[in-house]
């Protein structure tokens, strides 16, 4: 039986995006490459995206792997990248290639299938509206959150919907390179 987790970035006052749709990076480092793509994308997860995400990261990853340009470490992660097995929940998006499938219909349906059909972890990456629907509808099992040191003052959050609630067991923190907070947690019951 597999398990869905939500791996976002946010902004310590809460915010993922600017109020134009614009993602909120954090600034990255040897220690983002190591505890937060290390943690995001390994052997054994299956990626989870949106469609507007997903069509981003499909275009950028394969050429990724390819560049020499690259360090051979962040073209090793590509590699993964490619490599990993991913879904994406569309209802509009036809064969999309990059070992990827296409899961159709209700939200929560879906989530059923794919925890039905998939063991391990399933990382839901992005976008944001995927994300947030999985919050609000009470899907995530695990939450694998980097605060960002930094206030955005507005945006989009990924609890903005809200939801049923939930109380969270602190699994995992970790203080990055970068002044950024790691934690994870797992829903209780």
């Amino acid at each position: 039986m597999g398990t869905i987790t939500a791996a976002m970035f946010l902004t310590v006052d809460g915010y993922t995006e600017t109020t134009d749709g614009e993602l909120i990076s954090p600034d990255w480092s040897d220690d983002m490459q190591q505890y937060w793509s290390g943690a995001n994308a390994h052997e054994g997860q299956t990626l989870l995206y949106g469609r507007v995400a997903y069509e981003f990261n499909a275009g950028y990853w394969p050429t990724a792997a390819a560049d020499e340009n690259n360090p051979e470490d962040y073209r090793a992660f590509a590699r993964t990248m490619n490599a990993l097995p991913k879904v994406v929940v569309s209802n509009t998006l036809e064969n999309p290639g990059w070992n990827t499938t296409v899961a159709r219909g209700p939200l929560p349906d879906v989530i059923a299938r794919l925890k039905h059909d998939i063991d391990g972890e399933i990382v839901a990456v992005g976008g944001l509206s995927l994300v947030e629907s999985l919050v609000s509808a009470g899907l995530v099992d695990r939450y694998r959150l980097l605060l960002m040191p930094r206030l955005a003052g507005s945006g989009r959050s990924v609890f903005a919907s809200g939801g049923p609630g939930a109380d969270l067991e602190l699994v995992s923190s970790r203080t990055m390179d970068t002044g950024a907070l790691l934690v994870e947690y797992v829903a209780r019951g």
